[in-house]
């Protein structure tokens, strides 16, 4: 599977399939981290409501994000774009004892600490979010840059 992972980059379709057939949070994050390695340098994450917070719903929320994140690429920002990865999250975490931490940990930590993500930008209700406000205890941590978006 690792091999068949790295290859993904190079195929949108085999890797949109991928996305959604796997069956763990860091699973996804080993997809991510190809999808992280062929980007070019430096690499934007976009941070804000998703699950909690924000406008009030996952897919309002999902909608401003997507939003932000056309509107940072179109500037020549690298954004790493989550997105895609959206839809399964939601559904692993209708699995028994699901905790947020799991999601935060399996999925986003192995990002952060790859060193290709260069700075976290904040959505501007970024503290309503309980995982807006564990990335950016861990930009803190691992010395990632913070920017606040107005």
């Amino acid at each position: 599977m690792s091999e068949q992972i790295k290859n993904l980059s190079q195929n949108p379709e085999q890797l949109r399939i991928a996305i959604n057939s796997a069956e763990s949070y860091p699973e996804m994050a080993k997809i991510a981290l190809v999808i992280l390695n062929s980007m070019e340098d430096p690499v934007i994450e976009l941070c804000g409501p998703i699950s909690t917070g924000g406008l009030g719903s996952v897919e309002k929320n999902l909608e401003r994000f997507d939003k932000k994140i056309k509107e940072l690429k179109s500037s020549g920002i690298n954004v790493f774009d989550q997105i895609p990865f959206e839809i399964p999250m939601q559904k692993l975490k209708l699995k028994p004892n699901f905790k947020p931490i799991d999601l935060l940990e399996g999925f986003y930590l192995p990002l952060l600490e790859s060193g290709k993500i260069k700075s976290l930008y904040f959505l501007p209700d970024w503290q309503s979010s309980f995982g807006a406000r564990w990335e950016h205890d861990q930009a803190k941590r691992l010395g990632i840059e913070i920017v606040f978006l107005d």
